[in-house]
């Protein structure tokens, strides 16, 4: 079967992130609060096999903000090397769940829904005539951003996340939010006897410790030919180059509270295995804002040079050849359940 594919999102990276000094740095100090906390802590253990295949050949493959990342030399998955026990990560969110939470602020509350969420929840449902009667959960669904778009489209919202506040900002937009983990929502969602049609996750599979057990935990609850929508991290980008290369100025992906980065091939593995089959690609990112972060964070003074006014000014030009190659840093796909 052929995968639909489509290639490149428009985005307007000023109101998204930011292109001040401030707003790169402010990024980078959350990962440099997440990497301490994540280090510090006894309640860890090492990783000695992959968490998608179970193949003990893995090799250290980077280590940023010294957090040390594994890849997997038969899937090509990459993960942190270690796992933390659950009350660690309970406390970490409780604690530190507004600290690092980077879609709740500013211009992003005004911006996202419409320019972000929307076109997904657009391409999702491109095709699909019924929407009567059907249901969506979010998983780790923050302040229902995306949610909001879908309750718009007609069909019925639900979302769990373990932040308390964001919670309670998702039940204010209607959303039937629950601040509760994956087991406590199937359990939850069992006892109602609720099927859903859709499951999301914005970089949800990439923050738990077994993706397979999250994944055969949500089929209880999803009926056959449902969709399933991931959008992840995708380690072969040139964003994840640029943190590579670049750890001490990292500020998106591969911090300390970040499980997994997928590639597309380990990504395939985990829907196969859990009998998912891919019907669509949405192939984008923002990788070239992780260039301009880089110049900014080696440079304080960069972003009031020219290059900075021509690199923002053409910014969606520069990210459209980067997709165009295939080298962008989001993994969009929708699978349906077989």
């Amino acid at each position: 079967m052929t995968i639909k594919t489509l290639i490149g999102k428009k985005v307007d990276i000023t109101q998204l992130k930011g292109v001040r000094y401030e707003d790169f740095r402010g990024h980078n100090k959350i990962n440099e609060i997440v990497a301490k906390e994540f280090l510090k802590t006894k309640k860890k253990r090492i990783i000695k096999k992959c968490i998608i295949c179970g193949s003990s050949r893995i090799k250290l493959k980077t280590v940023v903000m010294k957090v040390p990342f594994m890849q997997c030399t038969k899937c090509t998955h990459v993960f942190n090397k270690y796992d933390y026990d659950y009350n660690f990560l309970e406390s970490f969110w409780k604690r530190k769940g507004n600290v690092i939470n980077v879609h709740s602020h500013g211009n992003q509350q005004k911006y996202r829904p419409k320019h972000l969420s929307k076109p997904k929840v657009d391409y999702v449902l491109n095709g699909i005539k019924r929407k009567k009667n059907l249901k969506w959960v979010d998983m780790a669904c923050g302040n229902g951003e995306f949610l909001s778009q879908v309750k718009k489209s007609g069909i019925k919202p639900y979302g769990f996340d373990l932040n308390e506040d964001d919670i309670k900002r998702a039940k204010k937009k209607g959303i039937n939010a629950f601040r509760k983990d994956m087991t406590q929502f199937v359990n939850y969602a069992l006892d109602k006897n609720i099927k859903f049609d859709f499951a999301s996750g914005t970089g949800y599979l990439d923050m738990v410790n077994d993706p397979n057990y999250e994944l055969r935990t949500l089929n209880k609850i999803m009926k056959k030919g449902s969709l399933l929508i991931i959008d992840l991290p995708d380690f072969n980008s040139i964003c994840h180059d640029m943190i590579r290369y670049f750890p001490q100025q990292s500020s998106r992906h591969l911090n300390g509270t970040q499980r997994s980065s997928y590639t597309y091939k380990s990504l395939s593995y985990l829907f196969k295995k859990n009998g998912y089959k891919i019907i669509k690609r949405w192939i984008y990112g923002i990788d070239f804002y992780m260039i301009m972060n880089v110049l900014n964070l080696l440079n304080k003074e960069f972003y009031k040079s020219n290059a900075m006014k021509i690199m923002t000014k053409n910014y969606e030009k520069f990210q459209a050849i980067i997709d165009q190659e295939k080298a962008a840093d989001t993994l969009f796909l929708v699978a349906k359940k077989i």
